[in-house]
């Protein structure tokens, strides 16, 4: 079972690659839309899930309960998001972006609105750790995919809602996992140097 330094290493390296897939998605959106977008989105939902992980491990202001049930059904949330959007982009399903989200399209939006919740909850709950810019920063990224999981599922890629909540999930969510990797690293090194002068006391 990994332990602490290591379950934060990887929310670190999760936080990145969100900022990595999310560039290659904005990229891709632009240069070749179609299947390298849509498998940059699986892989920027994907790699939340050990940010999600990071979350839980330093803790908040949720009840223990409360934050496994969150973590649980986030964490599923990513994994059936990952799913859809790979079979999309292989061909195993289709999405009519053109009118309110049906089928495969919407549990994509369904899940979106789910990490949107976790997400907003998660940096709102979260305790002293998360410096104030950095957990309104998730807030707002977290109502981005709130909303364009709601506008999905009332009028597909068309209704307003999809519109505003792409500027939270696809424009600034990129931008939080820098800034989150960065708080995770930081976390690490300061638990790494506070066991090196633990032990050169003992």
């Amino acid at each position: 079972m990994p332990g602490r330094m290591e379950r934060i290493g990887w929310a670190e390296l999760g936080g990145y690659a969100i900022a990595l897939a999310g560039l290659m998605a904005i990229v891709s959106i632009v240069a070749a839309p179609g299947a390298p977008y849509v498998l940059s989105m699986a892989v920027m939902g994907l790699v939340l899930a050990p940010v999600m992980l990071g979350f839980y491990e330093l803790g908040g202001r949720a009840p223990l309960g409360l934050a496994r049930l969150a973590l649980t059904i986030g964490v599923g949330a990513v994994l059936l998001f990952a799913a859809t959007m790979i079979a999309l982009a292989v061909g195993l399903v289709t999405f009519d972006e053109t009118r309110a989200a049906e089928g495969a399209f919407a549990i994509t939006a369904i899940c979106m609105l789910t990490i949107g919740l976790w997400l907003a909850a998660a940096t709102a709950l979260a305790g002293k750790w998360l410096t104030p810019g950095r957990r309104w920063f998730g807030f707002v990224c977290g109502l981005g995919f709130g909303l364009a999981g709601i506008g999905l599922l009332l009028g597909g890629s068309q209704s307003s809602l999809t519109t505003v909540g792409g500027i939270g999930y696809q424009l600034l969510f990129p931008i939080w996992g820098v800034l989150i990797g960065r708080r995770f690293g930081a976390i690490r090194s300061e638990d790494t140097a506070s066991s090196v002068a633990a032990s050169a006391a003992a």
